[in-house]
């Protein structure tokens, strides 16, 4: 038997939406963030150069700090939140420290010593951490390989704060162990989604183990997810987040 169309009432709107896939923004994003991450981690845990030699870094921090500016930008298309905070606030901060360092190449602005006394670089990272801790909290319902990137990146912020503000020479160069490891877990997390979508299965560990869901003090028996919100089709853009 045919079936009847269905009667739309009239003064009805009806609308449309339009999703396109996209590739996983995260997995550029975290790349762009573990670069100089490492780099400045390692200046500032003084394992290489002097407070000089950051003048010459100031091109990758400045071209990945856009990267993942852009980053920020298509997660909005993927609807991941965490995704558009993480990387909007850090790629932003790695390309002003690159536009600093390349101020101080050219004698405008003074470079900064190793531990110097810095109360504006401080507020900087001060204000970073206070962010950063929201997203860490936000992490939990993802998976443990963010969790732990914006743990350390959290951590390091706080200690960045405070070695900048009174100009602990130890404590910048505590910052900068706290960041290289940040900047490693960026590097994994992001592999292990590369990995994953290629091969269609999970290849790395911890990645997708939801700390939410998998801890009863945290969740109090309310399991996180997301694909009773929106089923998607599994392509960051059709589906909500990555």
């Amino acid at each position: 038997a045919a079936v009847a169309p269905v009667a739309v009432p009239q003064n009805t709107v009806t609308s449309q939406i339009f999703l396109t896939p996209i590739a996983a923004p995260s997995i550029l994003g975290f790349y762009a963030f573990s670069v100089p991450a490492v780099i400045m981690g390692v200046r500032w845990a003084q394992w290489y150069g002097t407070a000089a030699t950051a003048v010459y870094l100031w091109p990758a921090l400045l071209a990945f700090g856009l990267v993942q500016l852009l980053c920020a930008m298509f997660s909005y298309t993927a609807r991941d939140n965490l995704a558009t905070g993480f990387h909007g606030i850090w790629g932003a901060l790695w390309a002003g420290i690159g536009i600093y360092y390349l101020y101080a190449s050219y004698g405008i602005l003074p470079i900064l010593t190793d531990g110097g006394k810095s109360d504006e670089i401080g507020i900087w990272f001060a204000l970073l951490a206070a962010i950063t801790f929201g997203l860490l909290i936000a992490s939990f319902a993802q998976s443990l390989g963010t969790v732990l990137t914006t743990l350390f990146t959290c951590a390091a912020s706080i200690v960045a704060a405070i070695g900048f503000i009174h100009g602990h020479q130890n404590t910048v160069q505590g910052a900068g162990w706290v960041f290289f490891f940040a900047g490693i877990f960026a590097f994994y997390t992001a592999s292990a989604w590369l990995l994953e979508y290629q091969y269609m299965r999970p290849i790395l560990p911890l990645n997708n183990y939801n700390v939410y869901n998998n801890f009863a003090w945290l969740n109090r028996g309310v399991l996180y997810d997301p694909v009773v919100v929106n089923r998607g089709f599994g392509e960051p853009g059709v589906m909500k987040g990555q």
